[in-house]
């Protein structure tokens, strides 16, 4: 499987390299595990992307770590720490195969550059809307505790239980009337 950028230049020279095609959308996104929007960080010595939304994949709130190990797979060199990226990202061991060119765009004032044999630039809205009409997601991390899910004690489950205990206190006492009328039934 050779894949392209839409040009006709092959993103990966071997087969179970990552494909990342703008033209074969839907094929690229179900070739990788993940597809983040985030920020080029070092953690541990090597570099890791700090998420800020989803576009493909469980959204994990720690960064991350793009491994280090040899492949035969083009290697798109990295921007400079601290500048934002859409990647999409195949798991390898603890952390993520090193993204191919094609796959990793640096997004700069909306808009998104990928390093590929012949770049493409789009806006980052529009690559991000054509991800998400395949993926169906877009996570965005929780930024406090009280984005996270929780349940809402007084709006939700008191009003609930009291209401569960007058429909059983209504029952009770119309099975009584009924028991009084038709003592046999």
């Amino acid at each position: 499987m050779l894949s392209s950028l839409g040009t006709g230049q092959t993103a990966g020279a071997h087969e179970d390299c990552p494909h990342f095609d703008l033209d074969d959308l839907f094929a690229s996104v179900e070739d990788v595990d993940v597809i983040v929007v985030g920020e080029l960080v070092t953690e541990a010595g090597g570099p890791a992307i700090k998420p800020e939304a989803y576009l493909k994949g469980p959204a994990i709130a720690e960064a991350l770590p793009l491994s280090d190990s040899p492949t035969d797979c083009d290697r798109a060199v990295l921007p400079a720490e601290g500048a934002r990226v859409l990647v999409a990202l195949r798991r390898e061991g603890g952390g993520f195969q090193w993204p191919v060119p094609a796959a990793l765009f640096v997004i700069e004032e909306g808009v998104a550059t990928n390093g590929g044999d012949a770049p493409v630039s789009l806006s980052e809205d529009d690559l991000v809307t054509r991800i998400r009409e395949i993926s169906g997601q877009y996570a965005v991390l929780a930024t406090d505790e009280s984005q996270g899910a929780s349940i809402d004690w007084l709006r939700v489950v008191l009003p609930v239980t009291l209401a569960s205990i007058v429909i059983l206190a209504i029952a009770l006492v119309l099975l009584r009337i009924w028991h009084r009328i038709d003592p046999e039934g």
